[in-house]
């Protein structure tokens, strides 16, 4: 089951016979995990993959909890929003949005620094991004809703009342914005697929393939035309990098030697494609994009075919109501569907001779190594574990009941859910490679 939407609950007052009735409704917000949910955060990369292996994917597969169990895989998205995006302040994903206000300036309560919720006065701060909550397990106050490898990986490390159970993540590198400094050899994880990180471009474009030191130098705004990298277009590139705190940011500026970033790169939104046609000439356009959220869009499945259905993502703009009455027209059925123009940049040669710039990352879920050995069954008449149920399922050295399948060897009960064909095919409508590979030992 997957989170992102709010919803509230309304007083109903009614008048009887001349008398004032107030009926007081509780109030209510997301699905509040009860004690024994299985409950995960982090990645955006991998939200929708972990959605639709939870609650069935678009196309009518079944997930994790499609058979009712009576507690169930809870997967909070990175995002409040079920397009992916960010919920920004007046600043704006740059902190240049208010009128009358310093670049860098953020109204009371924007901004990912901590404590900024509390201030009365404007601060500096970018991005000027609001800050929502979830509640982890029913009875408990809202907390921040980690967003991105980091941020899960972090949660789950200072999470002492076991509140989360698995976080998402798609960059292991680094203290800040990675899980390998945050999580110790105390936890084990699996690798559920892996996503093909690219450069993307308009459909119509100046660009040409770029190497990773092609890309540093442009990032810098070293090289700030076509022609510098091999062009035959005299214009300027723009180069678009996604907002402080995205696990795809800091895997990409790594991936191209970390450059500090010039004046000439744009903010934009994580995975967002249609950044490319928001630019002032699309056609000198480039940013990182993941495969599998591309694949979203377009509606393909991780191989590359048509899912059968089309694309994922539809027009936010576009009340309920009009899609089904399709008016205004622009909000039909296929007109509906989110379609950018934009095309992903997998092959050709750099001028510099280097490699072209194609990264294929591992996606990983991290759990506590303590949990894979609990004696308390999950579900009722079940015989393992919540960990070994979902996640990992080992085979102890001299046990019997073992299974080996596909050269996976597998405690009794068999395989864990997200090694099975039906969990493959989820991830695969994600548009993400799936595979399943344990990790034992720590990132």
């Amino acid at each position: 089951m997957r989170f992102g939407k709010l919803k509230a609950g309304l007083a109903i007052a009614g008048t009887l016979a001349g008398m004032t009735v107030l009926a007081v409704q509780p109030a209510y917000a997301d699905y509040a995990p009860t004690a024994k949910d299985v409950v995960g955060v982090g990645s955006d990369t991998l939200q929708y993959l972990v959605d639709f292996a939870a609650d069935g994917d678009q196309l009518g597969d079944p997930g994790f909890n499609s058979n009712s169990p009576k507690y169930r895989l809870i997967n909070f998205d990175a995002t409040a929003d079920a397009n992916a995006r960010l919920a920004y302040g007046p600043g704006g994903a740059d902190g240049q949005g208010v009128a009358g206000q310093a670049a860098g300036q953020c109204n009371p309560g924007d901004g990912p620094t901590a404590g900024t919720g509390n201030q009365t006065t404007t601060h500096a701060d970018a991005p000027c991004q609001l800050n929502p909550t979830i509640v982890l397990r029913a009875g408990t106050s809202p907390v921040q809703r980690p967003n991105g490898s980091g941020a899960g990986a972090k949660a789950l490390a200072a999470d002492t009342a076991h509140y989360i159970t698995f976080s998402r993540a798609s960059a292991c590198e680094g203290p800040t914005t990675g899980c390998g400094d945050n999580l110790s050899s105390s936890f084990d994880s699996i690798e559920v697929g892996t996503d093909p990180l690219a450069i993307l471009t308009g459909s119509t474009t100046n660009a040409v393939p770029l190497s990773a030191e092609q890309l540093n130098a442009i990032y810098a705004c070293t090289d700030t035309k076509w022609t510098q990298v091999g062009g035959t277009s005299s214009d300027t590139i723009i180069p678009i990098i996604p907002q402080v705190g995205s696990g795809t940011r800091s895997t990409f500026l790594a991936d191209i030697g970390n450059p500090t970033l010039g004046s000439c790169v744009v903010t934009g939104e994580e995975n967002d494609p249609t950044a490319i046609a928001a630019q002032s000439s699309p056609a000198d356009a480039i940013e990182p994009m993941s495969g599998g959220r591309l694949n979203l869009f377009l509606g393909l499945l991780s191989t590359g075919a048509s899912n059968g259905v089309g694309g994922y993502f539809k027009d936010p703009s576009c009340a309920l109501n009009n899609i089904n009455t399709s008016s205004p027209a622009t909000c039909g059925s296929s007109e509906n569907t989110i379609s950018p123009a934009v095309k992903f940049v997998t092959t050709g040669t750099p001028s510099d001779g280097n490699p072209l710039f194609d990264v294929n990352r591992p996606l990983y879920i991290y759990f506590r190594d303590s949990d894979v050995n609990s004696t308390t069954v999950w579900q009722p008449g079940g015989t393992l574990n919540a960990v070994r149920t979902l996640f990992y399922n080992p085979c102890a050295t001299g046990e019997s009941g073992c299974t080996t399948v596909n050269g996976v060897t597998y405690g009794p009960g068999g395989a864990p859910f997200f090694a099975t064909a039906g969990a493959q095919t989820d991830i695969s409508a994600a548009g993400i490679n799936p595979m399943y590979v344990p990790e034992v030992g720590g990132p």
